[in-house]
């Protein structure tokens, strides 16, 4: 599987903060580029040859017989092979060197490996100049997405409850009285009156259900619920990026046979968290910064394309409701180059 090029760190290390974990993730390109140019050097050749020198076993008898002669210090630093290994020492004492010595190759390729998808570091100003849509993605332009349920507590606001502020994307929870279009079971789409608005959008261009990477730099605020998943348009399947329902932290998949949610314990999603999730065709796994919090079978259905989706909400029934918003600092989603 192994898609993160830092996988052995998550699955050996303890919990990273979210500042130490960007500024891991944020330096690999640089350490993908500076370890193939170390690759193809001249001084890591060159090191390499010095090695196989400088270790041999001829060499060291060598050195052993001058070092016994007569004045054999001041001898040894006068020859050819003192200069050798004064030079190997240099060498192996570069800070590029070692780095790409300590490097497993592998994780190298699984580094080059993924192929950016959709990234947004809300570097827009304006919900309609961004690459979100506002709503739910349905499979034909016939149904209204931008709806919300007569059930629920809020209406969805057509990205008008979505803004952006110092890089920070909201998707705001307000408390204002509007009347919307809900979808009712028995009457079909209707005009309902709601107290409060919110938002839900999505990214337009699918994610295959046989590879995949997706990030998000989020916190939560409020009595709200929030959330992010990778949804088909046919509303099931659903694979859970984080559900933040009632101050509880969830992960899972939602399948025609059913949910299956995993609760993160221990958290505080009030801060700024990394929540990441990685597929391939035959697993599913999920993280919280650096670790591993959870991994599952991949039982979505084969063929099938995945639409990420991030959304605030009140759910029906909700007793305790605030303000609040899904406040998020970047996404970055990633395929495997085949």
């Amino acid at each position: 599987m192994n898609l993160f090029f830092f996988l052995r760190a998550f699955l050996r290390g303890k919990l990273m903060s979210t500042k130490k974990f960007q500024e891991l993730i944020d330096s690999i390109p640089d350490k993908v580029s500076q370890y193939r140019q170390t690759e193809q050097s001249d001084e890591l050749k060159e090191y390499e040859q010095l090695k196989m020198s400088v270790t041999s076993d001829f060499f060291k008898s060598n050195k052993e017989k001058i070092l016994k002669q007569k004045n054999g210090k001041a001898l040894w630093a006068q020859s050819p092979e003192a200069k050798q290994e004064a030079r190997f020492k240099e060498l192996d004492a570069n800070v590029n060197i070692q780095s790409f010595l300590k490097t497993n190759a592998k994780d190298i390729e699984r580094a080059e490996s993924l192929e950016p998808f959709f990234v947004d570091n809300m570097t827009w100003t304006d919900f309609a100049a961004s690459e979100w849509k506002a709503g739910v993605k349905y499979p034909t332009e016939d149904f209204k997405n931008q709806h919300s349920y007569v059930d629920e507590l809020q209406a969805n606001n057509g990205g008008k409850n979505v803004t952006i502020e110092n890089g920070i994307m909201h998707i705001n929870t307000r408390k204002e009285t509007v009347t919307a279009p809900a979808w009712d079971s028995k009457k079909g789409m209707v005009m309902h009156p709601f107290a409060y608005t919110s938002d839900i959008i999505y990214y337009d261009r699918p994610m295959s259900r046989d590879n995949g990477l997706v990030m998000i730099k989020a916190q939560c605020r409020g009595y709200v619920n929030h959330g992010a998943y990778l949804r088909s348009d046919k509303h099931i399947p659903m694979l859970h990026v984080f559900d933040y329902t009632g101050f509880r932290l969830y992960t899972g998949l939602t399948t025609r046979n059913g949910q299956k949610m995993h609760r993160l314990q221990g958290l505080q999603p009030v801060t700024y968290i990394v929540y990441s999730v990685a597929w391939n065709k035959t697993e599913i796994m999920w993280f919280v910064n650096n670790m591993l919090v959870h991994k599952e079978p991949n039982t979505l259905p084969a063929g099938e394309k995945l639409y990420l989706h991030l959304y605030s909400n009140l759910f029906p029934g909700q007793r305790h409701v605030t303000e609040g918003s899904l406040d998020v600092a970047w996404v970055r989603c990633f395929t495997t180059k085949q």
